[in-house]
């Protein structure tokens, strides 16, 4: 009997599914900060405590940093400080055009992404950080 059209249709859009829908689950083991890229010279995004549950969405190459999301903040956290699980984390490479425009428009930092998008090359200095907003 042959495999209905609609059945296979469902089946080829199932392997299209986004990577969110793939994340993984672990938690902060100790209180970290959350980057805007996977690197300690980029801007903190969020302030995570221990214990903290996270969607891990990848990690860079050796598994060192993983994009996770914490609530409504994404960004990266140093593995160190994440439980065992993200090591079955799929590898992903990191854009700051690329993940910036999906997760940081408006964000302070952002105005200076000319800057941050050579943050690999030899000799790159981290901007300074965005003036400080007054109290309201």
């Amino acid at each position: 009997m042959p495999i209905p059209v609609s059945t296979r249709w469902l089946a080829a859009l199932s392997l299209l599914l986004p990577l969110a829908a793939l994340a993984q689950t672990a938690s902060t083991l100790q209180a970290v900060n959350m980057r805007a890229g996977p690197d300690r010279v980029f801007p903190v995004v969020s302030w995570l405590p221990a214990r903290t549950p996270v969607r891990v969405f990848g990690c860079t190459t050796r598994w060192r940093w993983c994009d996770v999301a914490a609530g409504r903040n994404r960004g990266w956290v140093d593995s160190r400080y994440l439980s065992n699980a993200v090591r079955r984390a799929p590898i992903v490479n990191f854009s700051v055009p690329t993940y910036w425009d999906r997760h940081y428009r408006g964000r302070p930092w952002d105005v200076d992404r000319n800057q941050w998008s050579n943050w690999r090359s030899p000799g790159f200095r981290p901007p300074p950080p965005p003036p400080m907003r007054p109290p309201r």
